[in-house]
Parts: structure tokens; sequence; C-alpha cells
């Protein structure tokens, strides 16, 4: 049975007023999840988790699918992304074993990334796959933090070596989160062990949080075109 594919999309952003329904490069943000996910054929339907009826006409006009809308309660900012999934995958009875949680705020996945996600998941020795992206190892090996009127390094001294000597760091983009349903019912998250990542790039690992997120999206779209 194929993974069950959910797109948590709630209305009330914070930091970018409707963001998921704000137009980029022509097209509302979660266009681009929900065209990502139905274009790699790794799942029989798209499903949007929202609670706003715009975001839903959208992610239906979209081609995805909205049962009814999310109960309020699930669509706070404190709310972990992948809540909403599980609450439709139980309400519609499914019997696929496997949730994958695309975010409509990366919308530069691809539907290889996703492909390639679904791959890495299918070797079966993990329980969850995180798409993640490389960063440079001063912006982390570097960190300093203040404490009181002072600064201190975060590790301490012990990385204080030049940047080709120090270890490799990636983040976790949000982009594309795999997971069995009944290990992230015991963890609440997708990093517990055994998990496995797949790597995408920066240029298609952008999280919209902000305009200049945003702004900087569309440069992308942009430039994917003239090429």
């Amino acid at each position: 049975m194929k993974p069950f594919c959910a797109i948590p999309a709630r209305g009330g952003s914070q930091r970018l007023l409707r963001k998921n329904v704000l137009p980029l490069a022509g097209r509302p943000l979660i266009s681009y999840s929900i065209a990502a996910a139905r274009q790699s054929n790794c799942f029989e339907e798209v499903y949007v988790c929202t609670d706003d009826t715009e975001i839903a006409r959208i992610a239906r006009d979209e081609g995805a699918i909205v049962p009814e809308l999310i109960p309020q309660e699930l669509a706070g900012p404190l709310v972990a992304s992948h809540r909403p999934c599980q609450w439709l995958h139980e309400r519609l009875d499914s019997e696929s074993d496997v949730l994958v949680c695309l975010q409509p705020s990366s919308p530069l996945r691809s539907a290889g990334d996703i492909r390639s996600g679904m791959e890495r998941f299918d070797r079966g020795d993990v329980d969850f796959v995180v798409s993640v992206t490389p960063i440079d190892p001063h912006y982390f090996h570097w960190a300093v933090v203040p404490d009181g009127e002072n600064w201190n390094m975060y590790f301490g001294d012990q990385f204080m070596i030049e940047r080709p000597l120090l270890p490799p760091v990636f983040r976790p983009n949000g982009s594309i989160k795999i997971g069995r349903l009944k290990a992230l019912q015991r963890s609440g998250h997708f990093f517990a062990p055994p998990f496995g990542v797949i790597e995408t790039p920066e240029e298609r690992s952008v999280h919209v949080a902000t305009s200049m997120d945003l702004l900087l999206c569309e440069s992308l779209l942009k430039e994917r075109r003239t090429v």
C-alpha cells in the first residue's frame, strides 16, 4: 500500500500572514507542494490538512483532497505539523502505515526529491527519513552565545580550527518527513532512531517564513525558467 501523503497548512501563520495562499510566481504558495507530491507518483492521493476555507478551496482546485477542516485545537502555532496529518489519517481510517508530511512552506522541493526520500525509506532499515541540507560548519561549530554581559563560544574552543578541518554539519530543512505511523506515535517526532536522511541542495530547501524568503523563492523560480 502506498504511503499516506498529507500537507499541513493552517490559516493562522504568524510571521508571514496568510503565508500558504500568498502568490509566488503567479501561484499560491501551497500549490507547489501539491504539484510536487502529485508529480512524484508516490501516492494514491494527496491530502491537505487545514482549518481554513480559502486554503481548502485552493487545495481542491490544485487536485488535492480536503475531506473536512481540521479542529481548531490542531491549528495552533505550537502544534507539531504531523499531528493534523495523523488526525486525518485516523479520521479516514486509512490502512497505510507510513506518513509522508510535506510542509507547504517548502515550495522549491521537486517531485524527484520526494521520490528520493521514498527510495531511501523503502530500503527498510529506518523508521524515519528526513530531508537535510549542508550548512557552513562555521555556522554551527563557531556558534557564540550571550553570558550576561559577556559572550562565549557555545562549544568552547574545541572547534577553533579552520573550516576544512571541521566535521560536516547538516540542517533538517523540514521539506520532506517520512515515518512509520506506529513509530511516530511512540516518539512524537521524526528524529527517533533509527532514522535516515536525504540531502537536498540549498536552492531547493528554502523554508518560507518571512517576506525575504518569499522573494528568494521568486528569484530562484525565475532563474529555473531562464536556464
